[in-house]
C-alpha cells in the first residue's frame, strides 16, 4: 500500500540505467529476464504451504456488517490482487492483529512473509482492500516487507505458487495481466476484468475513482522485480514448472531526429516465426503503427542466459516513426502470421512501464520563484532550428496578453543535449533570467526564439508556453503582526500598503466588536517597513507602510483594529481615504461583570411547589459545546485530552466566522496528529501553516510531506522521510506522476499558544485572496452549505497538495461524528 526505492544487482544482463523520459528525456534500461525467477527455479526454492486462520473477520457476515452483500459479482472470484503493507519492520502476526482490529475500514484475505502464508478471510467471499472495483472480483493478499534477497525469493515463490493454486481452484484460467493505463484514469466500473492478475497500483490506475494506492511496485523494485516477471513465475507453477518461452526486455528507448522518431533496442524470444514492433497509445492501449523486424540483432548475452534454440537471434534495434504530442510505449509481438496479426496465436510483450511522450516543441521549466515583483526562472527549450534571439515573456494566464518581456542569452545545456540523444542544437536550449512582473496576476511563462532583435515575430519565431505551470503574483496588502491588551491599553503593530501613496495621515481606529462602532482613534506616523518592501518588491510606496501604537480604551469592551489613510487631519473621509479592518483579531479590555446572584427572598412559584421528599438538585452547568454524540472510539487518552481541551474554542471561533467547526477540527487532527506532531509541540502550529513572506513572527523549520501538483514536475527535496532526516543536502529530481509524495524542509509559523494557531487559521481562511476573490470562500459555511463541500473547496483552493485531502477530511468527520459540532 506504500512504496520505497531500492534495486538489487541483477545476474547476467545488468541494470545499467533507467532515466525516465518525463519530458522527452532519453531512457536506457538493461535488465535480466528475471534473476529472481531464475534463482527460484534453478535452486528449487520450495514454497510455504497455506495456513488457515479463519473466524476473526466478521465483516464477511451481512448480519454483522450492516447487511452488505459479500458475494463476488459473478458468484466466484475472477482475479488475484497483490498488495504490500507499506512499512518496514513489521511482523505477519502483528499485521494480521492490526487488520482484525481495523477491519471496519479495510481487510484482505491473506498475508505472506518469507516463511508463512496465512489466510484470515473466506476467499469465496469479498474483502475490502482495493476499492469498489477490485473488491467485486479479486482475492486479495498482502505481502510483508522483507529485507534480504533470500527472504524475497522465498516470499515470491510462496506467493506465486499460491496464486497459481487459486487460479486453478476457482477456474480463472492461466495467468493473464489485467490491462492498466500508465497514468490514473476513471474508467467504466461496469467493465468486466480483462485479466486475472493485477497489483493494487493497476487497479488504482484503471479505476482511480475507487482507490489511489500504488503498491507493490516500489517494494518489488528493491529487488529488481515487477508484475511481468511475477506473471511468468505464476505461469510456471500453473503449468507445472514448464519453462516459459516468451521472454524479453527493452534495453533503450529515446527520441531521435526532429522529435518524430524513436530509437528502440531490446530483445524478445519466442519460437514463433515473425517479429513486429508496435507503437501503442499509452492512454488508450490501442495500436498506432507497426513495423516488422526482418533482420534480428544477434544477442549472445541472451543466449548465455537462455539456452533455447536460436535465442541469440532475439534482438531488435530499430528507428520507428511516432506521432507528435502522444504518450506511447512499445510492444513486441512474435507470431506465425506474416502480417503481424495474432491469427493462429501470438506472443506479446508490452513494455508499458517505459512510457515516452513526444512533443512538437520541447521544453521544461526547471524552477520558478517570485521575490517581491521579481520572477526568477530556469528552464530549457529546444526549438528544432537555430534563431538569433531569445526572449522570456510573462503572460496573463486569464487573457493570454503580454505583461512584460525580457531578452536573455541562450545558455548551453549539455544535460539537455545528452537527454535528447544529441538532437541538433539541443545544447543551445538553456534559459535563466530575472523578470519584473506586475503583482496581483496569474502568470504563465513563454519562451520565444526569434530573428527579430525586439522579440517580435518578424523573420520567423518559435514559441513555447509552459502551460502546466501558473505563477500567482498576488501580494497581500496588509497584515496585523500583533494585537495585545494590558488593562485598558491596547497595543498593535502591522502594515498597510495602498497603491495611492499620497494620503497625508494615518489613523488607527479601535472598533467595538459587537456594534462595529468607533471606541477610540489615534493619529500615528506611517513607519518604514523594509521587510514589507522586500516582500512587495520595487513598487511605489512600499517603504512607507507600517503602524505601531498603543491606545487607551474604555473597560469591559471587545475590540478590533481598523487602519485608515486619509487626507483629513482629523481622520475623517474629507478629501479621500482608504481603510482596512482586522475584525478576526479581537481583544477584551476587561473581564465581563459577574452574573448577579438570585435574590434569597424570591420564593418558588405556588404553581410549581417543590416536593418535600425530593429537593431540587442544583443545576449543573452545561459545557457550551460538549456534543454527547461525538465518538472518539479508537483514540488514546492523550488524544482525547487534547481534543476535549481544544474543541470548544474551535467551535466558538468557527461559528463566529462563518466556518464549519467539524472541518476545522478535522484539519487540526490531520495536520497536528491530534496535537502530538513535532510541529504542534514545538510551534503550537495545528494547521501546518507555513511562514510566508508576510509573517514576521517566530519560525520553526521542519521536514514536511508534499505532493506533486502536476505530471513530470521538477522538485528539490528528498524522496523519502528517512533521506530527509539523514542530514544530507537536498537534491533536484523529476517525479513522473501527479500526486507523488516527496519531502522538503520549510519554515512554519510558530505561535505562543494553540489558541493563537486557531485564530490565525480563521484569518487565513477568511482573508487569503487570489486576485480579486477570496481563495477559500468556497469553504465558508454560507457558501458551501455542507462540510463535504467545504472540505472539497479547501482542496481546490490549494490548502494541501495531497490528492485525497478532502476525502480524508470528510471521512474523519464521519468516523468521529464531528459534524455534531456544527
Amino acid at each position: 500500500m506504500y512504496y520505497s526505492n531500492c534495486r538489487e544487482k541483477q545476474r547476467n544482463i545488468q541494470v545499467v540505467v533507467a532515466i525516465v523520459l518525463l519530458i522527452g528525456m532519453f531512457i536506457s534500461i538493461k535488465v535480466s529476464a528475471s534473476a529472481v525467477n531464475d534463482y527460484i527455479i534453478n535452486n528449487n526454492i520450495k514454497p510455504a504451504n497455506e495456513t488457515l486462520q479463519l473466524g476473526r473477520i466478521y465483516n464477511q457476515d451481512p448480519k454483522i456488517n450492516g447487511n452488505l452483500n459479500m458475494n463476488y459479482d459473478d458468484g466466484k472470484p475472477k482475479m488475484i490482487i497483490i498488495h504490500e503493507i507499506g512499512v518496514d519492520g513489521g511482523t505477519i502476526n502483528g499485521s494480521i492483529d492490526y487488520m482484525v482490529r481495523t477491519q471496519d475500514s479495510a481487510f484482505v484475505h491473506a498475508f505472506v512473509d518469507d516463511s508463512r502464508l496465512i489466510t484470515i478471510a473466506d476467499k469465496s467471499k469479498k474483502s475490502w482492500g482495493s476499492g469498489g472495483y477490485g473488491n467485486r472480483y479479486g482475492i486479495q493478499i498482502e505481502q510483508m516487507r522483507v529485507t534480504s534477497k533470500a527472504a524475497f525469493y522465498k516470499q515470491i515463490a510462496t506467493l506465486a505458487n499460491w496464486t497459481a493454486q487459486q487460479m486453478k481452484k476457482y477456474d480463472m484460467g492461466a495467468p493473464k495481466l489485467m490491462s492498466s493505463p500508465s497514468t490514473p484514469q476513471r474508467n467504466d466500473l461496469s467493465t468486466k476484468p480483462d485479466g486475472n492478475l493485477a497489483t493494487h497500483k493497476m487497479i488504482s490506475y484503471k479505476y482511480n475513482q475507487t482507490t489511489d494506492h500504488v503498491d507493490p511496485d516500489e517494494y518489488w523494485a528493491r529487488f529488481g522485480y515487477d508484475i511481468n516477471q511475477f506473471r511468468d513465475l505464476v505461469a510456471t507453477y500453473y503449468n507445472g514448472n514448464q519453462v516459459q518461452q516468451n521472454v524479453g526486455y527493452l534495453d533503450t528507448l529515446g527520441i531521435t531526429g526532429e522529435g518524430n522518431t524513436i530509437k528502440v533496442r531490446g530483445w524478445h524470444y519466442s519460437p514463433k516465426k515473425y517479429e513486429f514492433l508496435f507503437i501503442m497509445d499509452a492512454d488508450t492501449g490501442k495500436e498506432i503503427s507497426r513495423q516488422q523486424v526482418s533482420q534480428p540483432e544477434i544477442r549472445n548475452d541472451v543466449k548465455s542466459v537462455y539456452k533455447y534454440n536460436n535465442a541469440e537471434k532475439s534482438g531488435f534495434n530499430k528507428v520507428l516513426w511516432v506521432p507528435r504530442g502522444k504518450t506511447i510505449y512499445v510492444m513486441s509481438r512474435k507470431t506465425d502470421d506474416p502480417k503481424g496479426n495474432d491469427s493462429g496465436g501470438a506472443d506479446d510483450i508490452r513494455f508499458s512501464s517505459n512510457v515516452i511522450k513526444t512533443f512538437s516543441n520541447r521544453g521544461y521549466l526547471d524552477s520558478v520563484s517570485l521575490n517581491g515583483n521579481t520572477l526568477s526562472m530556469r528552464a530549457w527549450f529546444w526549438a528544432g532550428q537555430s534563431y538569433k534571439y531569445q526572449f522570456v515573456f510573462a503572460l496573463d494566464a486569464t487573457t493570454g496578453k503580454e505583461l512584460s518581456r525580457k531578452a536573455t542569452n541562450i545558455e548551453t545545456r549539455v544535460d539537455v543535449k545528452r537527454a535528447l540523444n544529441n538532437l541538433t542544437n539541443s545544447e543551445k536550449s538553456g534559459v535563466k533570467v530575472q523578470l519584473a512582473v506586475p503583482i496581483d496576476k496569474n502568470i504563465k511563462i513563454m519562451i520565444r526564439r526569434t530573428n527579430d532583435p525586439k522579440g517580435n515575430e518578424r523573420g520567423g519565431k518559435s514559441d513555447y508556453i509552459f502551460g502546466g505551470k501558473t505563477i500567482s503574483s498576488y501580494k497581500s496588502k496588509f497584515n496585523q503582526n500583533s494585537l495585545s491588551v494590558a488593562g485598558t491599553t491596547l497595543s498593535t503593530r502591522g502594515w498597510f500598503w495602498t497603491q495611492q501613496a499620497t494620503y497625508k495621515y494615518q489613523y488607527i481606529f479601535v472598533m467595538d466588536k459587537n456594534t462595529n462602532q468607533e471606541l477610540a482613534r489615534k493619529l500615528t506616523p506611517i513607519l518604514n517597513r523594509s521587510d514589507v518592501k522586500n516582500y512587495l518588491g520595487n513598487l511605489k510606496g512600499t517603504n512607507q507602510t507600517g503602524f505601531d501604537t498603543s491606545i487607551k480604551l474604555p473597560g469591559n469592551k471587545q475590540a478590533y483594529i481598523m487602519v485608515r489613510r486619509t487626507n483629513d487631519p482629523k481622520g475623517n473621509g474629507i478629501g479621500g481615504y482608504t481603510e482596512i479592518s482586522f475584525p478576526n483579531k479581537v481583544v477584551q479590555t476587561k473581564a465581563t461583570l459577574p452574573v448577579k446572584p438570585v435574590k434569597p427572598s424570591q420564593p418558588a412559584k405556588p404553581s410549581q411547589p417543590v416536593k418535600p421528599s425530593q429537593p431540587a438538585k442544583p443545576s449543573q452547568p452545561v459545557k457550551p459545546s460538549q456534543p454527547a454524540k461525538i465518538d472518539l472510539t479508537g483514540t488514546n487518552d492523550t488524544q482525547k485530552a487534547w481534543f476535549n481541551a481544544l474543541y470548544a474554542s474551535a467551535q466558538q471561533l468557527a461559528k463566529a466566522n462563518d466556518l464549519f467547526p467539524s472541518v476545522m477540527m478535522s484539519q487540526a487532527i490531520a495536520e497536528s496528529a491530534w496535537g502530538q506532531s513535532e510541529l504542534a509541540k514545538t510551534g503550537n502550529n495545528l494547521f501546518g501553516v507555513k511562514a510566508d513572506p508576510s509573517w514576521t513572527g517566530a519560525v520553526v523549520n521542519r521536514l514536511t510531506l508534499e505532493n506533486t501538483t502536476a505530471a513530470n514536475q521538477t522538485v528539490t527535496g528528498y524522496r523519502t522521510e528517512a533521506e530527509g532526516r539523514a542530514g544530507k543536502p537536498a537534491t533536484t529530481f523529476v517525479l513522473a506522476n501527479k500526486g507523488t509524495p516527496y519531502y522538503i524542509y520549510t519554515g512554519f509559523r510558530k505561535y505562543a499558544s494553540q489558541s493563537e494557531s486557531l485564530r490565525d487559521y480563521v484569518t487565513k481562511i477568511k482573508t487569503t485572496v487570489n486576485g480579486s476573490t477570496y481563495r477559500y470562500q468556497g469553504a465558508w459555511r454560507s457558501k458551501a452549505g455542507s462540510y463535504q463541500n467545504a472540505a472539497h473547496a479547501l482542496k481546490l483552493g490549494g490548502y494541501a497538495t495531497a490528492p485525497d485531502y478532502a476525502t480524508n477530511l470528510t471521512n474523519r468527520i464521519e468516523k468521529y461524528k464531528l459534524y455534531v459540532l456544527d
